[in-house]
């Protein structure tokens, strides 16, 4: 799916191209950050994720990290970042609710717990919105015009 302005030809305004990469950057930034964190903490992370009932966790949490930071990557650099997108809006729909249980914590924590839920939400309604309208034409793996 090719967006119109592209099938056309033409790219978008500067000031919007620029906007789409700080987006991108943007939405990228936590897988980036929590991917490294998973990588350069692997034990710390794996325990985390087994008190969360994670199956496997010292198996999964290496991978889970690199599928973070290569997404991540793929979305900041623009190269397929509607897959990376897609693969990113699944990870954050199917996980969140996982482990932001708010139905499950004490009083005190619950506010807590359904903002970062809902926090989920909005990332995944940015992951949509690139997914659908693509990443712009300032990315990498773009056809020469």
């Amino acid at each position: 799916m090719t967006p119109a302005y592209e099938s056309a030809g033409r790219d978008l305004p500067v000031r919007q191209e620029a906007a789409l990469l700080v987006a991108r950057i943007g939405l990228a930034s936590l897988f980036l950050f929590s991917g490294c964190q998973k990588l350069t903490h692997l034990e710390g992370a794996a325990q985390w994720a087994a008190s969360q009932g994670v199956p496997f966790a010292s198996l999964l949490m290496p991978l889970a990290g690199l599928f973070e930071v290569v997404s991540a990557v793929m979305l900041i650099t623009g190269w397929h970042a509607r897959q990376a997108a897609a693969a990113l809006a699944t990870w954050i729909i199917v996980l969140g609710p996982l482990f932001h249980r708010f139905w499950d914590v004490p009083p005190q924590l619950w506010q807590t717990v359904i903002d970062d839920l809902f926090h989920h939400f909005v990332m995944f309604g940015g992951m949509i919105y690139v997914a659908v309208f693509g990443p712009g034409s300032w990315r990498l793996g773009r056809p020469k015009s």
